[in-house]
């Protein structure tokens, strides 16, 4: 009906038949000339433009830009947050143990990421335990299905009555009733805290066997993971981990991340803890070996054959002080042995003591030892067969202070402070002569009835430096003049 249109529309059809694909929108053309721009761009600038183009080109120059030094902090921050994530990812496994009331109280509390341990008793409401104190989930008391869930969900327990998650630091402790039903569990967060180990980071790079002492809770598994990690990853020593429950390298097959390189041999029952020991040595050639929780004196013979093959041997022990250790049977060879011994009269006069006095047997295991006090502070003994037998000799130790900084972060600057306890004779003398003696001169005086008035003895406020001499039939001060005679 209207050919001049069909005519029309014709030359149109043949022209884009003939012509080339239509160039990119102009967005596009103005995003690849704002890629070489005189400033680099941001990093989430480049991420969204790299998704948005393609060519060679736009490659390449986000290829140089992923290589520069601007990224280096990016993708530190990225690490943090992989480990922040991993550690989330961990704690949500533990939290499955629970049951679906109880695991969203603990979700939405505000000190999450410092949950210390859950603990579920049959019969009790559940308490989780925080830093702050303990926080109750509910007012419903645990019941049979509640643990039967529970211990469904983890490995076996052992003869410790210890079990954990795959791949995890986590461990998870029973409470058994005579017949061996399960009664109580706690459940206790484990954690690979980097940089825990910086205050010792001197001690584990000399080479010296290391001893850690601490009460339960204070950190010294997590101590003890991040110097077998350091030994492994940053002095490329060949370390075996001894690992009696698990708790440093994790449980599983798979060892735990958190300990890097190092290798670990898994003890099958706590009773052959000594003998795994002795099979670390033998069989794998190690360079160090790390141990946790020495609690036998079969451990504590072993540890000492380790010792003395020259391979260094860092372990930890139960204790307040090293003085613990001195008064453990048990564990006494740790620090060299405790014997008694014997003085003669002259020997005895000349240090001043009883004739039967305590003395170390023999060398230490350890070269250092360290007081784990809190997370943030420690006591270093720079030799530990010196401070025994200052212990011994009723002398007070030289000890190092150290804590965290102030910040609270693990890659700020340490603080190490130094207190010298160490007395010399010559000063533990000059406090015998003021106190001892000077209530000695007093005594004498009310014995031999002695009035100051009548001039025998000279008045004096200020107190005279040396000792008196009380000769048989006479006293003596240290100038000749007679105090007193018969």
């Amino acid at each position: 009906a209207h050919p001049s249109a069909t005519l029309s529309l014709h030359p149109l059809a043949l022209t884009a038949a003939a012509m080339p694909p239509p160039p990119p929108p102009p967005v596009h053309l103005r995003l690849r000339v704002s890629i070489t721009p005189p400033h680099p761009l941001p990093l989430p600038y480049s991420r969204r433009f790299s998704s948005a183009t393609s060519g060679p080109a736009t490659a390449r120059h986000l290829s140089l830009r992923c290589g520069s030094r601007r990224r280096v902090p990016v993708c530190a921050a990225r690490s943090e947050a992989a480990g922040a994530e991993g550690f989330d990812e961990e704690l949500g496994r533990l939290l499955e143990l629970l049951p679906g009331e109880l695991r969203r109280r603990v979700e939405d509390h505000p000190e999450l990421p410092a949950l210390v341990e859950v603990v579920m008793d049959l019969g009790r409401p559940p308490l989780a335990r925080f830093p702050s104190g303990d926080f109750l989930l509910s007012h419903r008391p645990i019941s049979f299905d509640d643990l039967r869930q529970a211990t469904a969900k983890v490995g076996d327990f052992g003869g410790d009555n210890r079990a954990g998650i795959s791949r995890t630091l986590h461990r998870i402790s029973a409470i058994r009733n005579r017949q061996g039903d399960i009664v109580g569990l706690t459940c206790r967060v484990g954690r690979a805290v980097p940089g825990s180990a910086n205050l010792l980071q001197d001690l584990v790079k000399d080479g010296g066997s290391l001893l850690l002492i601490g009460p339960p809770g204070v950190g010294k598994t997590t101590v003890i993971r991040e110097i077998a990690r350091m030994l492994a990853d940053d002095y490329d020593k060949r370390v075996m981990i001894v690992d009696t429950s698990n708790e440093i390298g994790g449980d599983g097959d798979i060892p735990h991340p958190g300990i890097g390189n190092a290798r670990r041999l898994q003890v099958p029952n706590q009773e052959m803890q000594h003998k795994v020991l002795i099979e670390a040595v033998e069989n794998h050639m190690p360079q160090a070996i790390v141990i946790d929780e020495i609690g036998t004196k079969l451990e504590a013979m072993a540890a000492s054959t380790i010792a003395q093959r020259g391979i260094q041997l860092v372990a930890s022990a139960h204790g307040l002080t090293i003085e613990n250790l001195t008064m453990n049977p048990s564990l006494d060879m740790l620090v060299g042995g405790i014997q008694s011994v014997t003085l003669g009269d002259e020997e005895a006069s000349r240090r001043r003591v009883q004739k039967t006095v305590l003395e170390r047997k023999g060398p230490s295991t350890f070269a250092y030892a360290v007081e784990i006090v809190s997370k943030t502070e420690l006591r270093v003994h720079r030799s530990l067969e010196a401070t025994v037998d200052a212990l011994l000799a009723g002398r007070m130790p030289n000890v190092e202070i150290r804590k965290l900084g102030s910040t609270g972060s693990v890659q700020q600057e340490v603080s190490v402070q130094k207190d010298q306890f160490r007395r010399g004779p010559y000063e533990i003398a000059s406090q015998f002569e003021v106190a001892s003696l000077s209530n000695a001169r007093t005594s004498l005086d009310s014995a031999f009835n002695i009035d100051s008035a009548n001039g025998h003895i000279e008045n004096s406020n200020v107190s005279e430096a040396g000792f008196n001499l009380y000769a048989y039939g006479g006293v003596l001060d240290i100038r000749g003049n007679c105090l007193a005679s018969d």
